[in-house]
This record gives C-alpha cells, sequence and structure tokens, in this order.
C-alpha cells in the first residue's frame, strides 16, 4: 500500500511539474511562446485621421497573420513622450516578442534602443519617420517625407504662379518642430518651392514655423497673430494633423482671409470637406494611412521569419485639389473596407 502511494505522488509531481513547464515554456533565446507571436506597434499617437486608419490597418494584418498586436503609445501633449515611447521598445525587447514597429519621435534618441532590440534578433520597422541612419533599424516601411513634401511645395508653386503670385509671406504649421515627419517635409516644401519660382523664390518669406503640440486653439491664435502682423501672407501650409489642419482653417476663417489666403495640407480628413466650398482648404497631398499600417506588419512577419527585407518600402502620395476631396474620401472608404474584409 505504502508502495502505490509512493507511486502515486510521483505521478501527482510529475504532472504538476510538467504542467508548469508548460505554462511557462521559454524559448531557447530566453522569450515565452506567446512572445514570439506577438508584436509591438509604437505609433506616435493612435488617433486622428491619419493615425486611426493606420492602427487599423495593422490590426487587420496582424489578425490576418495570427499575430497578436501590442499597440502602445500617448497622447500628443505627454510631457515625457519621447522617454515612453523609448520605454515601450525596452519594453518590447524585455519580452522577447517577435517584432517591432515604431514611429519614431526623434532621429536620434530611438537609435540606442532599436539598436539593443535588434541585437537580440528582434527585427525593428520604422514607419511614418525614419532614423538618419538606414543600419540603425530593419526597414523602413511609408512615405519619403522629403519627396512628399517637394510634391506638395512644387504644385503649390506651380499654381500660385499661375494665379500671378510673385511675392509674400509663407507660413508652416506642424505640430512638432522635432519630429523627424515634420522637419523632412519642410525641407522638401522648400525645395520644391524653390524649384518651380527659381530666382524668384527670394521675394517670399518662409514666417518661423508655428508648433501646436497638436492642440487646435493653439495654431489658431498663432497663425491669427501672423495674419494680423504680415499684411502680405498669401500661403499657409498644414503639414499634418488634425490640430493645425483645424486650427489653419479656423485663423484663415476669423480673419476673413476664406479664399484669399491659399492653404495646402497633408494627408486627407473629413475636416478638409468643412473648408471646401469657402476656399479655407486648397490641395492636399494625402498618404495611405491604413496601407502603411498593414504593409508594416506584413513585413515585420517576414523579417521575424528570417526574410530579408529592402530597407525602404515607400508607400506613394497623391496630390488632391479641394474639389476633389470629397469624391477621394468616398474612394479612401470603399479601398479600407475591402481590405478589412481580406
Amino acid at each position: 500500500m505504502k508502495k502505490g502511494k509512493f507511486i502515486a505522488g510521483a505521478l501527482l509531481a510529475a504532472t504538476l511539474l510538467a504542467v508548469g513547464a508548460g505554462c511557462s515554456a521559454k524559448k531557447s533565446d530566453g522569450a515565452s511562446s506567446d512572445a514570439k507571436k506577438t508584436l509591438y506597434f509604437v505609433p506616435i499617437v493612435d488617433t486622428g485621421a491619419y493615425w486611426n486608419p493606420m492602427k487599423k490597418g495593422a490590426e487587420d494584418a496582424a489578425k490576418k497573420l495570427g499575430y497578436t498586436l501590442v499597440t502602445k503609445t500617448s497622447p500628443s501633449a505627454e510631457p515625457s513622450k519621447k522617454e515612453k515611447h523609448i520605454g515601450f521598445i525596452k519594453e518590447a525587447t524585455a519580452k522577447g516578442v517577435a517584432g517591432i514597429a515604431v514611429a519614431p519621435i526623434e532621429k536620434k534618441a530611438f537609435v540606442k534602443p532599436i539598436k539593443e532590440a535588434m541585437s537580440k534578433d528582434i527585427p525593428v520597422i520604422t514607419f511614418d519617420a525614419d532614423l538618419a541612419n538606414k543600419d540603425d533599424r530593419t526597414a523602413y516601411v511609408g512615405t519619403d517625407n522629403v519627396s512628399a513634401g517637394k510634391e506638395l511645395g512644387k504644385k503649390a508653386a506651380e499654381e500660385m504662379k499661375a494665379k500671378g503670385i510673385t511675392k509674400g509671406s509663407i507660413a508652416i504649421v506642424c505640430v512638432d518642430v522635432a519630429q523627424p515627419t515634420m522637419i523632412d517635409r519642410e525641407k522638401g516644401l522648400k525645395e520644391g518651392f524653390e524649384e518651380v519660382y527659381g530666382a524668384d523664390a527670394k521675394n517670399f518669406k518662409f514666417l518661423a514655423t508655428i508648433q501646436d503640440n497638436d492642440q487646435p486653439s493653439e495654431s489658431k491664435k498663432q497663425l491669427e497673430g501672423y495674419i494680423s502682423a504680415n499684411k502680405d501672407l498669401v500661403t499657409v501650409f498644414s503639414l499634418g494633423s488634425e490640430g493645425p489642419d483645424v486650427g489653419v482653417m479656423g485663423a484663415i476663417e476669423s480673419q476673413g482671409k476664406a479664399g484669399q489666403i491659399l492653404h495646402y495640407g497633408f494627408d486627407y480628413t473629413d475636416t478638409w470637406l468643412k473648408g471646401v466650398d469657402d476656399g479655407r482648404i486648397t490641395a492636399i497631398v494625402d498618404q495611405d494611412a491604413y496601407q502603411i499600417g498593414y504593409q508594416v506588419i506584413e513585413d515585420l512577419v517576414k523579417a521575424s521569419k528570417g526574410e530579408k527585407l529592402d530597407k525602404t518600402i515607400p508607400i506613394d502620395v497623391k496630390y488632391v485639389k479641394a474639389a476633389d476631396l470629397k469624391a477621394y474620401g468616398v474612394e479612401k472608404s470603399k479601398i479600407k473596407t475591402t481590405e478589412t474584409d481580406k
């Protein structure tokens, strides 16, 4: 009897050990099996007409491919935003996840944590914004922001020349002047503008760039000040996100300049439709945000399985005039619905 009890006890202990081992099963590299089916997605924010469909694209791709997607971000006005997002990368690295997709807020500060993740065989794909050195990340998926800015600058300059505008002040409004996307877009914008105007570009003055931290009341207030102080203000560029979009259109309206000051924007949002009829928006360049989100997850899974990726995977932009925005928005909605149903 004692022998039987001993055997039963030994079997029970072995069973418990096996269950415990199963619950905490580890890969040889120290990452849990669950972590190896988990991807971290770290956008700058995850709300708004640009970021929300991008998040949806990432979620749809992860679901289709059988991965768990963990989205980590913080509000636009978060004081320690950069540090928090760097912390998300470190958190994902410590967990040994299958891959990390991140929109870096700065070009330099994110290099070290990204390289640390890659040193542990975790692929890191940047999107929306990129690092200065291509070798510091696995790949970049998204718009070439310098090229996109240049396209906007060239198209705007061509239209301004056609309207007989030969001089004046120009304002640029963005969320954060230190954000890589904004730096690159402004650089390209000025290059494209100067390419079209040539020597006459010196007749225009670019005012100090307005930063609103995605707060429309701030960009509205600052641009109202610019309009009052610069009677020759002819054009405004808003370089992305709802804050500048809403703030610029509000300032143009409050100062009675609708249809007089040209306004060129970045990325499609239904907000633009409110300014079409009275001329508060002239044209935009648009990125396919949903496709960026979907593509980045597809490529991240490929990289996690050892597939070699191109260092840059571009997503093209489209130039859309105000008169075409409504129809364009309808088509974008159809495309997004089709992609979701894949």
